[in-house]
């Protein structure tokens, strides 16, 4: 995967998670995954691949070319795209890292407003 985003990645979908009855908010173009490292399935982009995050102490399902990067707003190393940004949930008021453009949608399971992971 290339550093530019296609307007497919940049919008979010809604997906049913069968494994745990939650819907995701993800990219259209994302694959339900096991991490049998977490022991959990979750919709990651397709080309992700399993590897230890030593700076979590977790085992990050994520395509290779993701980045480690700091949110200082809540403490927490996050892998994700390398050009995205740290950015305000304005619905929740959280702080995440989210690829330019991406917008957040209502996750009808929660009914909390997400950007797409």
């Amino acid at each position: 995967m290339i550093t530019i985003l296609s307007n497919n990645e940049l919008s979010a979908a809604q997906k049913l998670n069968p494994m745990t009855g939650k819907y995701e908010t993800t990219t259209p173009d994302s694959k339900l995954k096991y991490n049998y490292m977490e022991e959990e399935w979750k919709y990651a982009p397709p080309n992700s691949k399993i590897e230890y995050n030593p700076l979590t102490d977790k085992y990050d399902m994520a395509p290779k070319e993701y980045v480690n990067k700091y949110n200082y707003m809540d403490g927490q190393w996050e892998k994700t795209h390398p050009d995205s940004k740290l950015q305000m949930n304005p619905y929740t008021g959280d702080f995440q890292y989210v690829p330019p453009g991406a917008k957040p949608e209502m996750n009808w399971s929660t009914g909390d407003f997400e950007y797409p992971q």
